[in-house]
Order: C-alpha cells, then sequence, then structure tokens
C-alpha cells in the first residue's frame, strides 16, 4: 500500500511537471503569436492606431510593400529592444480610443541608422545614375517630350576625394529646425565639416527671430528628411499618366489622350468617399466625359483600355476624408511638385559672412537633356577636355547669379548666348527655365 502511494504521488507529480510545461509552451506559443501579431501591418494600422486607409493601399503599391510597418517606424532592431520600445507607442492607442485627427506626417520613426541602414547600406559606392523621363503635352497628339538626367547619387568622400553627390548629407553632419510637422518650411540649418566645426545659415526672408529659432527643435537630417515618400508614395496623377501613355497601358492614338485625363483628373478632385464607393462613381465620371459617336474597333479597344486605366489612376488617388489630396502629403526627394531640396538650396540661406548654401543644379545632376517631338529641345555644352570651368562656376549661387556673370568667354563653351525656354540654344534649356520651380525662380527674364 505504501508502495502503491509513492508510486502514485511521484505520477501525480509528473503529471502535474507534464501540464505545467504544457502549459508554459501554450502561454510561449501564445505570447510569440500575440508578439508577430503586435508587430503586424493589420494590427499597425488598424488595430493600434487609425492612419489614412489611403496610406496602407499606397504602402501595397510602393517600392517598400515587402517591408512592414514597424521596420520603418520602429528601426530593425533586436526583440529586447523592441519590446523597451514599444510602450512608448501606447498613446496610439489612447487616440485610437478617444479619436482624433488623422496624422498628415509620422512622428516615430526611429534614425536611419535603425531603419533605413539595416538594407541600404551607407558606406558601400554609389554609382551615378541615369533618370529618363516622358512627359506629355494637352496638344491633340499629347506631344511627348523626353528629360535625360545624370543623377549624381555617389556619396563623401567616393566622390573625387570630396563631399559631392545627392547623399553628399550622408557623409556630413547636416541639422536643422523647422516650422511644421511635414518639415516644408526650414529657416535654419548648420553643417559641421571635417573638422568639426559647425557652420549655420538661416533664411534670410525668415520672419523668426533669434530667439524664436532656438525655441525650435534641432534634429539631424535623416535618410527619411529628403525620402519621406518611400514608404507609401502618392503620386502626381499626371505623372501616373505619363508613365502609363510611356509604357503603352494608354494609347496616344486616341485624340486628345492627355487633355483628357487632365481633365478627369481636375474633376476626380472634387470626388471623396470610401474606398469602396470610389470605383463605381469613378467609373461612372469617365464614362460621362467619354466622346460621343461611333468609333472604329480599333478606337473602341483604345478607348476601352483608357478607361480601365485611368479608373485604377483616379481610384488610388481618391481620399476618403474630404479636403484631402496626393497633394497633402509632400514628396522631399526631388523638386516637382513641392520645394524638396529648395527648401534649403534655394539662395537664401546665408551664413555669417553672406555666403549661401550652394544653389548649384549640377552638384546633383547633370543639366537635362531634352528631345521634343514639337519644338526645339536642349543643346548641350561645347566643352572639350582640358578647359577648366572659370571660378565663378564654383561660386554658391551661381545658378541665381550667373546670368549676371556673362562675358565673351562663355560662348567658348555655351555657344551663341540667346536666353530664353523654347529650347535651340545651350542658355534656353526648356527643363530649367520652360516651367515654373516651387520655391525657385529660374525665370530667364527675371534678372536681367
Amino acid at each position: 500500500m505504501r508502495w502503491n502511494l509513492k508510486r502514485h504521488g511521484a505520477i501525480g507529480a509528473a503529471t502535474a511537471l507534464v501540464l505545467g510545461g504544457l502549459a508554459l509552451a501554450l502561454l510561449g506559443a501564445g505570447g510569440i503569436a500575440a508578439w508577430e501579431y503586435s508587430n503586424s501591418n493589420q494590427f499597425c494600422a488598424t488595430m493600434c492606431h487609425s492612419v489614412h486607409p489611403e496610406e496602407t493601399r499606397a504602402h501595397g503599391n510602393g517600392p517598400h510593400a515587402r517591408v512592414d510597418c514597424v521596420e520603418c517606424h520602429m528601426g530593425r532592431i533586436s526583440t529586447l529592444h523592441m519590446m523597451a520600445l514599444k510602450p512608448t507607442h501606447f498613446k496610439e492607442l489612447w487616440g485610437m480610443v478617444a479619436g482624433y485627427d488623422r496624422p498628415l506626417t509620422s512622428h516615430t520613426f526611429r534614425p536611419s541608422r535603425d531603419n533605413c541602414e539595416g538594407c541600404h547600406w551607407p558606406e558601400v559606392e554609389h554609382h551615378d545614375s541615369i533618370s529618363v523621363k516622358k512627359r506629355y503635352a494637352t496638344d491633340p497628339k499629347s506631344s511627348e517630350t523626353v528629360y535625360r538626367l545624370v543623377l549624381h547619387t555617389g556619396m563623401g568622400t567616393i566622390r573625387d576625394s570630396i563631399a559631392r553627390g545627392i547623399h553628399w548629407h550622408i557623409e556630413n553632419e547636416v541639422s536643422f529646425v523647422t516650422t511644421d510637422a511635414q518639415r516644408r518650411v526650414i529657416p535654419w540649418v548648420q553643417v559641421k565639416g571635417p573638422d568639426g566645426k559647425p557652420v549655420t545659415y538661416v533664411d534670410a526672408e525668415s520672419r523668426l527671430t533669434e530667439a524664436e529659432l532656438k525655441k525650435l527643435e534641432v534634429r539631424r537630417m535623416e535618410c527619411y528628411d529628403c525620402h519621406n515618400q518611400a514608404g507609401h508614395p502618392f503620386p502626381n496623377p499626371e505623372d501616373q499618366v505619363d508613365y502609363a501613355i510611356a509604357t503603352g497601358r494608354i494609347d496616344r492614338g486616341l485624340p486628345n489622350t492627355k487633355a483628357r485625363a487632365v481633365a478627369l483628373i481636375e474633376q476626380a478632385k472634387k470626388m471623396s468617399g470610401p474606398h469602396k464607393e470610389m470605383g463605381a462613381r469613378i467609373e461612372k465620371l469617365i464614362a460621362d466625359a467619354a466622346p460621343k459617336g461611333e468609333m472604329k474597333p480599333e478606337m473602341q479597344a483604345k478607348e476601352k483600355k483608357f478607361r480601365e486605366v485611368m479608373k485604377q489612376i483616379l481610384v488610388d488617388s481618391s481620399f476618403s476624408t474630404e479636403g484631402l489630396s496626393w497633394a497633402s502629403f509632400p514628396n522631399h526627394a526631388a523638386h516637382n511638385d513641392f520645394p524638396g531640396c529648395f527648401r534649403c538650396h534655394d539662395g537664401k540661406h546665408l551664413n555669417a559672412e553672406g555666403q549661401a548654401i550652394r544653389l548649384q543644379c549640377t552638384l546633383c545632376h547633370n543639366l537635362p537633356q531634352v528631345e521634343r517631338e514639337v519644338g526645339k529641345g536642349s543643346v548641350p555644352s561645347t566643352v572639350v577636355a582640358g578647359v577648366t570651368p572659370p571660378p565663378t562656376h564654383e561660386e554658391p549661387n551661381f545658378m541665381h547669379d550667373h546670368r549676371t556673370k556673362l562675358d565673351d568667354t562663355c560662348e567658348s563653351c555655351h555657344g551663341k548666348i540667346e536666353w530664353g525656354a523654347d529650347g535651340g540654344s545651350f542658355c534656353s534649356n526648356p527643363a530649367c527655365h520652360g516651367r515654373k520651380w516651387p520655391g525657385m525662380n529660374l525665370d530667364p527674364q527675371a534678372r536681367k
């Protein structure tokens, strides 16, 4: 009897240990599953806080569609580090419960070293790259213009032993202050060179006093201060139309293709509502604006494709919140629709000696080469090997002031000096002077 009691006690203890182990395993598995779910895009965008529904859609269409929210917003860091960091995001839960205005920018980004540089290794060599853009006019034939740029994507000492190129900001420590959450306005910039000495630049047109500038938070420039739409881009729908025409998804054989597309974009701006309702509304908009009358069979096929592609572009560009559009989310990586680079490189940010932050387009790319289907294009420089550019070309504000530096020697490299915006000479490049730039005036008639 005593042996049986001992045997039963041992079995009971073993059973308790096994059951306890199973319970711990289940708790551990449940905890791991819960942790993984808390790091999922579904949790971040729907359970934790309510971002714009368009942001998740844009993320799925963007180049980082396979990168999870937490990898950018919390960083590619260790699990223990993330566990310690995650409680700082609990404030988002209160916003979900109490309600708040949907944000137009993120406040949760980690330093680039913790997120961007997990994939993009800054020390590796960056070669120049070629960018080709095709744009189409609103004339009946949707005339094509091709822009070619060589982008200097090099960084730091990799380029000619001096800091040049678009990624110069990686090699050098740049700090700034801004007056708005989207960082559209940057009134103060400070740069530390290799010697560690800071050089401060202040926007000469800023109305902020020195005391007011000191109250603003000083931020170190990160990758996403320029590449702010890398995660969920909201492109200009007109650019989407140009890309669709260039890739053959929309056929230019239709009369007034680009003009019709632009008119539809303008009408769609006035529309807002739940995404699931926008498809039918936009389809009706396109149908109502379609040409009337009979079409030849081949034109009918082109028209059908035009409607399908335009519907997709307009739906992807629609917003459920009235008053919001793609233009509510600036893209700082260029200077087409928003100032972008010109937030600092505008010729107005001056240091104590009165020198401006460099306004020199060729630091980041070569002069655009333009080929136009209708009209004249750009004319390249005739510089030959062995010719040394004059010192004026290296002045910080050269792009603003080069018109005032003319002399007879310019024609030896650039041909006859004929100012304009219609092409046909080196100084009438339509890519430079043939349009209005946000935050910058490059009108050839402005500085006579």
